[in-house]
C-alpha cells in the first residue's frame, strides 16, 4: 500500500474515531446531566419532605434534628429560637417567623446557606432552618460519581471505536490495494502490445508508400502520435500503481545525472516538434538526493514532456539543478503558453485536462510528479504567467 493510500485510510480511521467519540460524549453528557438533575431534584424533595414532617410535630424549639434549628412565633407575640442557633441563623429564623413570607426558600448567612421551611399552625408559626452543606456534599459526590462513570464509559467507547473503526476501514484498505494491483497488472499486460503497436506504426509511417499519399502519411503520423500518447498513459498508470512499492528508496541519486538522461531521451521528440531541450549542469554539483531513480526519472520526464507539449515551435525548454544547505531544486522552465498562477494547484489534479497546449495533455503525469515528490519528502510547485512560459520546481531534501 502506498503512502497516499495510508494517509487516506488514516484520515478515514481518525474521522470515524472522532465521530464516534463526539457522538458518545454527547450521549454520555446528556444522560449524565439528566441523571444528575433527577438525583439532585430527588434529594431536594426528600429534604423538603423531611423538614415538613418535622414542623408538623414540633412542640418546642429545644430539640431540633441534627443540622437544623427551629423558631416559633406564638400568638402572644413572643418568638423563640433554638438556643444553639448561630447568630446569623437565629436572625434569619426570627425574620421568617415574624415576617410575611410563607414559602420555603434558601438564605445565605455568615454561617452558610440554610433552607427555611415555614408552617402556620394553630399554635403559631413554626420555622425550621436546615444547613445545606450536607445536601451540597451529597450532590457533589453524585456529580463525581457521574463524571467518573462518564469518563470510564468514554474511555471504553473510544477503545471500542478505535477497534471497530479499524475493522471497518480494513475493507477499504483491501479495496485500494486490489485496485492498485489491478492497475499495475493491466498496465504490465498493455505495455508490451502497445510497444509493438508503436513500433509497427513507426515502420508504416516510414514506408515509401506513405510518402506517395499525403493523406496516408498524415494518418500514419497521427497513429504514431496517438500510440505514443497511449503508451505514456499506460506508463503513468504503472508508475502510479507501483510508486510506493519500490523497495530501494534510500539510494543516493544525482539529479543532474537524471536530468541529463531525460534530455538525451527527449531531445529527438522535442526536435521533431521544433522545440529545444537543454540542461545546464551546476558547476557546484553534484546534487545527490535519497530516492528511487526510476520514479524520480519518470517525474522529471513528466515535467519535461509537459513543457514540450505546451511550447510552440521554436520554443525552448531548460532544465536547471541548484542546491542549498538542506535541499536540491530541479527546475523545468519553458517559454510556451504559460499558466495562470492563481490556478497552479489545479495542474496537479489527477482528473484535470488541458486543451490549451499544442497537444491535448492530461493531468495524470503532473499528479504523479507531486506524488513522487511527497513520497520523497519533497515538494513540487508551479509558477509562470499566461503567454510568458511556465516554471515547475521539484525540491527534494539532501541526504
Amino acid at each position: 500500500m502506498n503512502r497516499g493510500d495510508r494517509v487516506v485510510l488514516r484520515r478515514a480511521w481518525w474521522r470515524s474515531v472522532v465521530q464516534i467519540a463526539v457522538g458518545t460524549t454527547a450521549v454520555l453528557l446528556l444522560t449524565g446531566g439528566v441523571a444528575l438533575l433527577l438525583v439532585n431534584e430527588h434529594q431536594s424533595e426528600t429534604l423538603d419532605a423531611e423538614l415538613t414532617a418535622v414542623l408538623a410535630v414540633a412542640d418546642d424549639v429545644d430539640d431540633p434534628p441534627p443540622g437544623s434549628y427551629l423558631a416559633h412565633a406564638g400568638a402572644d407575640g413572643r418568638t423563640e429560637v433554638t438556643p444553639a442557633a448561630p447568630p446569623g441563623v437565629a436572625a434569619a429564623l426570627t425574620a421568617a417567623a415574624n415576617g410575611t413570607v410563607d414559602d420555603r426558600h434558601d438564605v445565605d448567612t455568615p454561617e452558610g446557606t440554610y433552607r427555611l421551611e415555614i408552617s402556620d399552625r394553630e399554635t403559631g408559626r413554626w420555622v425550621i432552618a436546615n444547613d445545606l452543606a450536607a445536601l451540597r456534599t451529597d450532590q457533589r459526590r453524585v456529580l463525581e460519581a457521574v463524571l467518573l462513570a462518564e469518563a470510564t464509559g468514554l474511555a471504553a467507547a473510544l477503545a471500542a471505536a478505535a477497534l471497530l473503526s479499524r475493522r471497518s476501514v480494513q475493507p477499504l484498505a483491501e479495496a485500494l490495494e486490489l485496485q492498485r494491483r489491478f492497475v499495475a497488472d493491466a498496465s504490465h499486460e498493455l505495455r508490451a502490445p502497445l510497444t509493438v503497436l508503436f513500433t509497427r506504426a513507426q515502420m508504416l509511417a516510414a514506408h515509401p508508400a506513405a510518402s506517395v499519399d499525403p493523406d496516408l502519411a498524415e494518418g500514419l503520423h497521427g497513429l504514431v502520435t496517438d500510440t505514443r500518447a497511449l503508451g505514456e498513459v499506460v506508463e503513468d498508470l504503472l508508475v502510479s500503481a507501483e510508486l510506493d512499492r519500490q523497495p530501494e528508496r534510500d539510494h543516493v541519486v544525482d539529479l543532474d545525472d537524471l536530468a541529463a538522461g531525460v534530455v538525451a531521451s527527449t531531445c529527438a521528440h522535442a526536435a521533431a516538434r521544433g522545440v529545444s531541450v537543454t540542461h545546464d549542469p551546476d558547476p557546484a554539483g553534484p546534487h545527490p538526493v535519497n530516492g528511487h531513480a526510476v520514479a524520480l526519472r519518470r517525474a522529471i520526464l513528466a515535467l519535461v514532456d509537459n513543457a514540450i507539449g505546451h511550447t510552440p515551435e521554436g520554443g525552448h525548454v531548460r532544465i536547471t539543478v541548484t542546491g542549498s544547505a538542506g535541499s536540491v531544486a530541479l527546475t523545468v522552465a519553458d517559454d510556451g503558453i504559460g499558466i495562470d498562477p492563481g490556478r497552479a494547484e489545479e495542474l496537479f489534479a489527477r482528473s484535470r485536462h488541458d486543451d490549451h497546449g499544442t497537444t491535448r495533455r492530461f493531468g495524470l503525469g503532473l499528479a504523479l510528479v507531486r506524488e513522487t515528490a511527497r513520497n520523497h519528502h519533497g515538494t513540487v510547485t508551479a509558477d509562470g504567467a499566461p503567454g510568458r512560459g511556465a516554471r515547475f520546481t521539484l525540491s527534494l531534501p539532501r541526504p
